[in-house]
C-alpha cells in the first residue's frame, strides 16, 4: 500500500487548490482534508488551532508516518499536527505564526472574525475588493478561484477559522524546522523568519510556479 499524503487547503479553499501538484504525487495515496467535516464540533467562542487539528487527526485517523502538505492556513494546521504526533510536513505559502497573516483591517482580533460571521468575507463585495487590488496580475486568477470556493463554507465555519488566524499565539516548537516554501511577493502571508525555499507565484505558487514548488519538494517527496 502506498504511503498516505494529506493535503490541507487554505482558508475557504477546497481540494482544487492542489490540482497543479496532484500529477507529481503518483506514488502516494492522496487524502484531501475538508475542514467542514469537523468545524461543527468546534466550540463557537473557544476556537483554537489546537482544537481544530485534534478533531482533524481523529476524523481522518492521521498517523505519525503520514506526510502532510499545507497551503496557507493549511500549513499552520499541518504544523500543529506535527507538534502533536511528529509528521513530516511541507508548508506552501504557510505559516506557524498567525502574526504573519496580513489582515484586511486594523484590530484583526475583532475585525477579521466579524467580517466572517457577518457574511462579508465570503461575499462578492469581498471578492471585488481583493481582486481589484491584483487586477491584471497573474495572481488574480487563482485568487478569484480561492475566493469563489468560500461560498461552500457557511459564515460560522469561516468565523471559527478566522478566530484562529486572529487570536492564536505562536506555538513554541523544539522540533527541527519543517520544509517551508514561500514567495517574497506573497501579499497575504509575510515571509517566515525561519529558513525557507524561495519560489515565485505570490500566495499561489502551486498555480504560478509549480516547477519551483516541485523542485523544492524533491527531498520531501
Amino acid at each position: 500500500m502506498n504511503q498516505r499524503i494529506f493535503l490541507f487547503p487554505g482558508f475557504g479553499e477546497n481540494s482544487e487548490a492542489y490540482d497543479p501538484l496532484i500529477p507529481y504525487l503518483k506514488d502516494y495515496e492522496i487524502k484531501h482534508v475538508d475542514y467542514r467535516k469537523i468545524l461543527s464540533q468546534v466550540p463557537f467562542f473557544n476556537t483554537s488551532g489546537w482544537e481544530i487539528v485534534k478533531l482533524i487527526i481523529k476524523h481522518y485517523g492521521i498517523q505519525p508516518e503520514d506526510k502532510l502538505v499545507g497551503h496557507s492556513t493549511g500549513g499552520y494546521f499541518a504544523f500543529l499536527i506535527r507538534e502533536i504526533i511528529g509528521n513530516e510536513i511541507c508548508m506552501i505559502a504557510g505559516f506557524s505564526d498567525c502574526g504573519k497573516v496580513v489582515h484586511p483591517l486594523s484590530y484583526p482580533w475583532f475585525t477579521t472574525p466579524f467580517l466572517s460571521i457577518s457574511g462579508f468575507t465570503g461575499s462578492r463585495y469581498a471578492r471585488k475588493y481583493m481582486l481589484d487590488k491584483v487586477k491584471g496580475k497573474p495572481v488574480a486568477v487563482p485568487m478569484e478561484r480561492a475566493m469563489l470556493q468560500m461560498k461552500d463554507f457557511n459564515n460560522e465555519e469561516l468565523f471559527k477559522i478566522s478566530m484562529v488566524l486572529a487570536l492564536d499565539e505562536k506555538p513554541l516548537s523544539v522540533l527541527p524546522h519543517p520544509l517551508r516554501i514561500h514567495s517574497k511577493s506573497d501579499k497575504l502571508v509575510r515571509s517566515p523568519d525561519e529558513p525557507y525555499v524561495e519560489v515565485d507565484g505570490g500566495h499561489f505558487p502551486m498555480d504560478l510556479d509549480i516547477k519551483g514548488v516541485v523542485k523544492a519538494m524533491q527531498g520531501f517527496l
